[in-house]
């Protein structure tokens, strides 16, 4: 998965992080779900940097108690990431509305416990039942990190994320689609098997 994504000529120099294929056959709306999960990429990160919320959404999502207040110091990896979401949610029209409680997504509890956060992707695609070996899923993009979640035999394995090299961030799921685990998947060490794919 993940064949469609083109880093475009001098867009993003940094290696390290996806960039967006912003060319006219790239241009989708993610939707509701898509802008959630790209405001809360930004604004956990912004969250570990010590930011305090003001809004709502922001203090339901986050916990303010060991905030440090409004203006944080990012790190030149975690503000790069900052500005390349912030570019994604300005290309998509991505309007957020901060006075609601909760997001539309169902992996925020895995996201929390990554190293490597994954920026959201326009497409979406699913592994309709692994085939292979159990797959160990890890905190980062690096197989140095923690292990956090497992790709068992059977597994629905969802897509939605911009890979970084041969790195996907994937959740796994019953074939009714409940959530079971997710992480960082090497797709070098462990090639797909799928029974089927869909997106």
């Amino acid at each position: 998965m993940g064949d469609h994504y083109i880093r475009p000529t001098g867009a993003c120099h940094d290696q390290t992080l996806p960039c967006p294929d912003t060319t006219a056959s790239a241009i989708a709306r993610i939707g509701q779900d898509g802008c959630d999960d790209l405001w809360f990429t930004r604004n956990l990160i912004m969250d570990r940097a010590g930011y305090c919320f003001g809004s709502t959404l922001g203090q339901s999502v986050f916990d303010n108690s060991d905030c440090l207040g409004k203006s944080v110091a990012l790190d030149p990896h975690s503000n790069r990431q900052v500005q390349e979401i912030r570019g994604l949610e300005q290309f998509h029209g991505c309007k957020v509305n901060t006075k609601r409680r909760q997001l539309a997504l169902n992996d925020t509890h895995l996201r929390r416990l990554l190293v490597d956060l994954p920026i959201r992707d326009e497409f979406e695609s699913a592994c309709l039942g692994w085939l292979g070996a159990p797959v160990p899923l890890y905190s980062g993009h690096s197989a140095g990190t923690a292990r956090i979640g497992l790709i068992q035999p059977g597994d629905v394995i969802g897509y939605s994320h911009l890979p970084v090299g041969n790195w996907s961030y994937v959740t796994t799921h019953t074939s009714d689609w409940r959530v079971k685990s997710g992480g960082w998947y090497d797709r070098s060490a462990a090639p797909e098997q799928c029974r089927d794919f869909a997106g």
